[in-house]
């Protein structure tokens, strides 16, 4: 089982984990919740738009990459 080194990344800090899975599709998952968890406990937390670069690595070649954003906007 191949593992990946899961990076979300923005301007406030950056977070790793290695994760095994069964393919890239697996870690793409895996990477993407955790990104969307971090953003909605931010916008909980007040900020009002949380984004990070989201980067699977297996090996020394990027296997995935995503932009993942979470905002909340009140409504007048």
């Amino acid at each position: 089982m191949p593992t990946y080194r899961i990076h979300v990344i923005n301007s406030d800090f950056k977070a790793e984990e290695e994760k095994d899975c069964s393919n890239v599709q697996a870690a793409a998952k895996h990477a993407l919740k955790g990104a969307l968890e971090i953003g909605s406990e931010q916008v909980l937390n007040g900020e009002t738009f949380f984004g990070a670069e989201v980067r699977g690595d297996d090996g020394n070649e990027t296997a995935l990459r995503f932009l993942v954003t979470v905002g909340s906007s009140p409504l007048q």
